[in-house]
């Protein structure tokens, strides 16, 4: 019966690891870019992350001259707020800081993980005014299919998906 005992505590261990692992995976689903959103009365920050794969066409570091070519292309488009959000004009935005990288991830010298990161610190005169939010990612980089977004604001915290068919956001 100990090796029944150990046969046992061994498969739970090995049960209990899994959602772990699974949602360590999510982060990454090609196709899926994540927006968050954060609001004080002063303005937000945004932040964007989305696979490598589905904004420049590949998913490994770049090998040719051509390869990053393609890769700078794609963070100067980034590196433009228009590219990931439009916010309501009368909000009175402008982006005070802003920061793009192609980022790798390394475990055990293997390259997993390759994605894009675009930040905006944004300073808005009338931040009440910022009730929605209108997305051209997918005009720009049509391999993502969906949006995952988290704002952050004085009224509380909320979830929303976008999608090609859906690029407006309440917030």
């Amino acid at each position: 019966s100990y090796m029944l005992h150990r046969l046992l505590t061994s498969s739970l261990a090995a049960l209990t690891m899994v959602p772990i692992l699974a949602s360590a995976e999510e982060a990454h689903v090609h196709g899926e870019a994540v927006l968050e959103i954060v609001i004080d009365d002063a303005g937000a920050l945004i932040s964007f992350e989305a696979p490598a794969i589905d904004i420049v066409g590949f998913e490994y570091l770049p090998k040719t001259d051509a390869e990053q070519a393609a890769i700078d292309e794609k963070l100067a488009l980034l590196a433009q707020i228009e590219t990931v959000v439009t916010l309501p004009a009368n909000a009175v935005c402008t982006v005070d800081h802003s920061h793009v990288d192609f980022e790798a991830e390394e475990h055990d010298g293997e390259v997993e993980h390759i994605a894009f990161h675009a930040e905006f610190e944004v300073e808005c005169s009338n931040a009440a005014g910022l009730t929605s939010l209108t997305t051209s990612v997918f005009d720009h980089f049509p391999a993502l299919e969906e949006m995952e977004v988290e704002v952050v604001s004085p009224s509380g915290q909320k979830g929303a998906s976008m999608e090609p068919d859906r690029t407006t956001l309440e917030l």
